[in-house]
């Protein structure tokens, strides 16, 4: 029988032989975690060398993209410039009016100087009256293409180019005060269509805005007889008398010079001087003259107002005086009136037919489907200096929904009385469409 020895001897053989076991089992598997984490440690390696390529590769397109940017190949430039456009969408909807929208596109370019920027209008006009007799309607459009870059931040060079089509209703019914306001066509004689240069100007900024000096071919509606509700054909009423004062005795658009004084952000005080024909022979003779001033309260506000008033002379009638103003007042941010009245001494009233005129109307505004929809009604009279004729007498109703940041529909409804100053009335329904870009 084996002795206690022998099993001792055997117990321990027994127990060598399962830590041996034991010993090899943990180092094959201790190797086998290490090797597992060797592998993740080497798969996150290879992930962050590549970030870091990545990162190396965006750092040398932004390298690449600011040298573009200062050290810019002239045709490079000029690409880019084109390339570059103005986001219409960030313009409110009641801010993209025509004058509204060069005011917005001037300080968008100030900023930016010698880059050629591009914006515009195109318009289309269908009118129609409603009466049995002298049955009539007309269509027409036009197109304003506005050019502008600046020199530095003080010195702005602006072109306006303009195309139209067909001459509205007037054409028909012969009115005081002009039934479409944006109609009078540019075509030659001989059929042909063609651009002209309404506006070519240079403006000059001193003391941060402060005092501003214009040069060149202007427009003087641009700057005198302003109204926040009743100044553009392109997006508010289509009736002349709803656009100007229909009194106002101003030249067509003609070399000129305009200097203004901006007091507080508020305040101005402008003159301007311009040939009362536009023609470049004798610049200094014919000179017709206009001043005035105006103020703006709560701007920005639910509650803005402002107020406008100006005097001018007229050497084709002795040099003559009339005189204009034009206010409006925004009500709770939706609701707006508007009001206008222009004279003219009885000398330049003969000469221009008109003794005076006066309006008033209002807007409601409310969006529909997330977009802008604007309701406007105004009124207006207009007595010409002969005597013998009637006060014409107008008034126009619109709608207008936008479509979306740059497409907007209007309707619009017409009364004229006594028209062209004689017994004669028409109404009228137009429909008018507007890309502003």
């Amino acid at each position: 029988m084996p002795t206690t020895n022998t099993f001792m001897l055997m117990a321990l053989i027994y127990c060598t032989i399962l830590f041996c076991l034991f010993i090899i089992v943990d180092s094959t598997f201790c190797q086998s975690i290490d090797s597992l984490t060797a592998n993740k440690l080497n798969t996150i390696n290879k992930e962050i060398d590549s970030l870091k390529n990545v990162i190396d590769s965006l750092n040398n397109k932004v390298n690449r993209i600011n040298s573009k940017h200062t050290e810019a190949d002239p045709v490079d430039s000029l690409l880019i410039t084109l390339e570059t456009k103005i986001d219409t969408s960030l313009i409110p909807e009641d801010q993209r009016s025509r004058r509204k929208q060069l005011d917005a596109l001037l300080n968008y370019i100030s900023s930016r100087p010698g880059q050629l920027f591009f914006n515009g209008q195109a318009n289309a006009i269908i009118q129609g009256n409603l009466q049995k007799e002298d049955k009539f309607s007309t269509a027409n459009g036009s197109v304003n293409l506005f050019a502008t870059t600046s020199f530095e931040n003080n010195i702005i060079l602006f072109v306006d180019l303009e195309a139209i089509g067909g001459n509205g209703p007037d054409d028909f019914a012969e009115t005081i005060s002009s039934l479409n306001g944006d109609a009078g066509s540019t075509q030659s004689r001989d059929g042909f269509d063609r651009i002209v240069v309404n506006e070519a100007w240079t403006e000059f900024l001193f003391l941060d805005n402060i005092f501003t000096v214009t040069v060149g071919k202007i427009d003087l509606t641009n700057y005198f007889d302003n109204n926040a509700i009743a100044n553009d054909e392109n997006s508010q009423f289509i009736s002349g008398a709803f656009i100007n004062n229909t009194a106002f005795a101003v030249p067509a658009n003609s070399p000129g010079l305009r200097i203004r004084t901006t007091i507080l952000e508020r305040f101005y005080i402008q003159f301007s001087m311009s040939k009362a024909e536009n023609e470049g022979n004798n610049i200094f003779s014919d000179i017709y003259k206009i001043g005035g001033f105006g103020f703006k309260l709560f701007s920005f506000s639910d509650y803005e107002a402002e107020f406008h008033l100006y005097g001018y002379t007229h050497p084709f009638a002795n040099n003559r005086y009339g005189f204009g103003i034009s206010m409006s007042q925004t009500i709770a941010a939706r609701f707006t009136v508007f009001g206008r009245f222009g004279n003219n001494e009885n000398t330049l009233a003969e000469w221009f037919s008109i003794k005076n005129s006066w309006s008033f109307g209002s807007q409601f505004k409310e969006n529909i489907f997330s977009e802008p929809s604007v309701i406007g009604i105004a009124f207006n009279s207009t007595k010409p200096f002969d005597a013998q004729q009637l006060n014409e007498k107008l008034t126009e109703l619109y709608i207008k929904q936008q479509i979306n940041n740059w497409i907007s529909i209007s309707a619009h409804f017409q009364h004229i009385w006594d028209t062209g100053g004689i017994n004669n009335k028409y109404s009228l329904l137009g429909l008018r469409v507007n890309f502003a870009f």
